[in-house]
């Protein structure tokens, strides 16, 4: 008799968790189909390219959604690079900088499958070295972009998810 009591309890228990990832929520708000529609800085446009694939690739791997022209989206996503802006952290004994922050800010506006209209503005911040080398490369100047860009869509994916819930 306690056995199957003890079954009944652990199967309730096991069957009533009701936790769902971030990105259920989000792509519940978003839909299947999302169009982005990024916002080319003309002063900056490699930039703005970078923080467009960031987004495209954040909505494929985290929200398993579809990209799709804008007629037949069920959510559009607009996306402005704000500012971009890189400065010196650590130095070494010597003075040169060997440390650097990224800031990147982004906002975001989308209209989702409701009609329902949200505007966000997030940053991302990402710090690298650069130990051995006496400037930044262009290749670690990307990659830092990448990396705080993605880290300031991670926050606008959370906050779809929790405005959605």
């Amino acid at each position: 008799m306690i056995k199957i009591v003890l079954t009944f309890l652990l199967g309730v228990f096991f069957s009533s968790c009701g936790y769902y990832p971030v990105s259920y929520y989000s792509k519940q708000a978003l839909g299947e189909n999302i169009y982005v529609k990024a916002n080319i800085a003309l002063s900056d446009p490699e930039n703005s390219i970078i923080a467009k694939d960031a987004l495209l690739q954040a909505i494929a791997t985290r929200l398993h959604s579809s990209l799709s022209n804008k007629d037949d989206a069920d959510t559009i996503i607009n996306m402005n690079m704000d500012d971009i802006s890189m400065y010196s952290i650590a130095d070494d004994e010597d003075g040169f900088p060997r440390f650097y922050r990224m800031q990147v800010r982004i906002s975001f506006s989308y209209t989702d499958k409701n009609g329902n209209e949200r505007n966000y503005n997030n940053i991302g911040i990402y710090d690298f070295s650069v130990e051995g080398q006496a400037t930044v490369t262009d290749e670690k100047r990307f990659e830092a972009i990448n990396q705080a860009s993605l880290q300031a869509i991670d926050k606008f994916i959370a906050q779809i998810a929790y405005s959605w819930r």
